[in-house]
């Protein structure tokens, strides 16, 4: 496994970051603006290069591995498309994975947080690499202080609203989970950009088994970082370089796309269903 000391974040600065965020304990906190400025800690996000994806599924079979997720359930696809009349056609490969959303420059909130009925949630404590605790709020779905949107199904009720109330359809219900407080039904999946990985200095599995080094993850407040160098280079906070830009939601993931294999290739949900969130290939 690559540490991700590769991309200018070392471990035992990863680990500062992390402080008492465990995977699945930790979230948004309702001051998130007051908290922010209260420490420093990492805005975790992920850069995809389109010029080096071959569509291999290296990533989707990594993440499956890695996190146990269910058949027929993804936490990370490829869709792709292809193009023109043999002899000249040209095959396009386009990752998704849920974006970790800033969320709406008015409240900093994602959207599938906004709509969760358990948010803000129990209170909990992070510890930015600075050493100043920043306090925040948890709930069913939540964004930590790094950036990361999780889930905590132990404070979910399987209402789904989240599911609906994200733009992009990169979560579902897990057919294996129960939600916490209502049994009956069933808990969330998506990805956390493996946080349990993270948390402890490794990057993302997804990333750590790219072929191609498509996907780059690290700091973007690290300025050192690759992640920020490749988001300064190729001037990826431009909306033509994150997914649904009229969204308003603040991706922290981020595309180099020079042939527009965004627009080309991407299916984007259809209301009520996550058929394009599946990874077949045709």
């Amino acid at each position: 496994m690559n540490s991700i000391r590769k991309t200018k974040v070392g471990r035992r600065a990863v680990l500062k970051g992390s402080g008492t965020a465990a995977l699945g304990a930790a979230a948004l906190a309702t001051e998130s603006r007051t908290a922010d400025a209260a420490g420093n800690p990492p805005r975790w996000g992920m850069v995809m290069d389109m010029r080096k994806c071959i569509g291999c599924r290296a990533c989707t079979v990594a993440c499956k591995a890695e996190n146990g997720v269910a058949l027929g359930r993804f936490r990370t696809v490829i869709q792709e498309k292809t193009s023109g009349k043999f002899p000249d056609t040209r095959k396009d490969f386009l990752p998704i994975m849920c974006n970790h959303c800033e969320g709406s420059e008015k409240d900093g909130v994602p959207p599938c947080v906004k709509v969760c009925p358990q948010f803000p949630g129990e209170r909990a404590s992070y510890t930015a690499p600075d050493g100043t605790k920043i306090r925040y709020r948890s709930g069913g779905t939540y964004k930590r202080p790094d950036g990361l949107i999780l889930v905590d199904n132990e404070q979910c009720i399987g209402c789904g609203k989240c599911i609906d109330g994200c733009p992009y359809g990169v979560r579902s219900f897990n057919p294996f989970v129960k939600s916490g407080l209502k049994p009956e039904n069933n808990g969330i999946e998506k990805c956390d950009m493996c946080a349990h990985r993270v948390d402890n200095g490794v990057e993302p599995s997804c990333v750590n088994t790219c072929q191609g080094k498509a996907r780059i993850f690290g700091d973007l407040n690290d300025p050192e970082s690759e992640v920020s160098k490749l988001v300064k280079e190729y001037g990826l906070k431009n909306p033509d370089n994150v997914l649904l830009p009229d969204e308003g939601t603040r991706p922290n993931v981020f595309y180099i796309d020079p042939d527009n294999v965004m627009k080309a290739t991407y299916t984007p949900r259809t209301k009520g269903k996550l058929d394009h969130f599946m990874d077949l290939i045709p």
